[in-house]
C-alpha cells in the first residue's frame, strides 16, 4: 500500500509538471496546423518534438532513481490516455529512453501491456508508430523471445495493433532479417483493407525489398488482390521504375 501511494505521488508530480510545461509552451497557430494535419483526430498544444523530448529529459533527471517497470508503464499509460497528441507522444518518449527500456524489458508482461495501450489509447499513426519504432522495436531486439508476442498482433481485430506488428519489424526488414516472420505478419494484415494497416504492410515490404526484392515481388504477385492501390504503391516505392510499372499493371493482365 505504501509503495502504491509513493508511485501515485510520483505520477501526480510528473503529471503536474508536464501539464504546466505544455500550457506554457502552447502555440495556438501551430496547434491549429497540427490538428488539421492529423484530420482533427485529437487536439494539440502546438509543441515541437524537440521541446517534448526536453521535458522527458527533465523528468528523467528528477525521477531516474525511482523508476520501476510498473511506475514507468503506469506513467506512460497516464500520458497515452490523454486527449492531446503531445501528451501521447510524451508517453512514447518516456518509455523509449534507453535506461527505461532496460527496466521495462524485464517485465515478462510488457508486450501484453503495450498491446493493451495500443488498443485502448491509440487512434493515430504517430502514436502507433512511435510505440512500435521507439519502444517495441528495442524490446524485441533485446529480448528475441518477445518476437512471437508481437507477431500475434497481426491477428488482432484492432487496426493500430495490426499496423504496429508491421512497423515494429522495420529495422529487421531493412537488413533482410526475420524475413519469414515479416511475410507471415503481412499475409494476415493485408486481409484488412483499412488504410493504416495496409500502409504498415506496404512500408515493411518496401524496406524488405531493399535486400529481398525477388521475394517481395513474388509475394505481391501471389497476394495482389489483397493490396489496396495505396498499400501497393508503398510496397514498391524503392523498386526501379520499370518494375514498379509492371507491378502496378499486374492486375490488369488479361485472364
Amino acid at each position: 500500500m505504501v509503495h502504491r501511494k509513493l508511485q501515485m505521488n510520483t505520477q501526480s508530480k510528473i503529471a503536474r509538471f508536464l501539464d504546466r510545461e505544455c500550457k506554457r509552451l502552447r502555440d495556438p497557430s501551430l496547434a491549429y496546423q497540427m490538428a488539421n494535419y492529423f484530420k482533427q483526430v485529437h487536439p494539440f498544444y502546438g509543441i515541437k518534438s524537440v521541446e517534448l523530448r526536453y521535458m522527458i529529459r527533465r523528468v528523467q533527471d528528477k525521477h531516474r532513481n525511482e523508476w520501476t517497470a510498473s511506475l514507468l508503464l503506469n506513467t506512460a499509460e497516464m500520458l497515452l490516455s490523454e486527449q492531446h497528441g503531445e501528451k501521447k507522444m510524451l508517453g512514447v518518449y518516456l518509455l523509449g529512453v534507453p535506461f527505461n527500456l532496460k527496466i521495462i524489458q524485464e517485465d515478462s508482461r510488457v508486450l501484453q501491456t503495450i498491446g493493451d495501450f495500443i488498443v485502448n489509447h491509440v487512434n493515430d499513426w504517430a502514436t502507433c508508430d512511435g510505440l512500435a519504432s521507439q519502444v517495441v522495436r528495442h524490446l524485441i531486439a533485446a529480448k528475441p523471445e518477445y518476437i512471437p508476442q508481437v507477431k500475434q498482433w497481426c491477428r488482432s481485430s484492432n487496426d493500430w495493433k495490426q499496423r504496429a506488428s508491421c512497423v515494429s519489424f522495420l529495422s529487421y526488414a531493412r537488413k533482410g532479417a526475420q524475413r519469414d516472420s515479416i511475410l507471415d505478419i503481412v499475409t494476415h494484415v493485408i486481409n484488412n483493407s483499412s488504410r493504416f494497416p495496409q500502409l504498415g504492410a506496404g512500408w515493411v515490404l518496401r524496406e524488405l525489398s531493399i535486400s529481398e526484392e525477388d521475394v517481395v515481388v513474388q509475394f505481391i504477385k501471389n497476394n495482389y488482390s489483397k493490396f489496396t492501390r495505396e498499400g501497393l504503391r508503398y510496397a514498391i516505392e524503392k523498386m526501379k521504375h520499370c518494375l514498379r510499372k509492371e507491378l502496378l499493371d499486374y492486375g490488369k493482365r488479361p485472364g
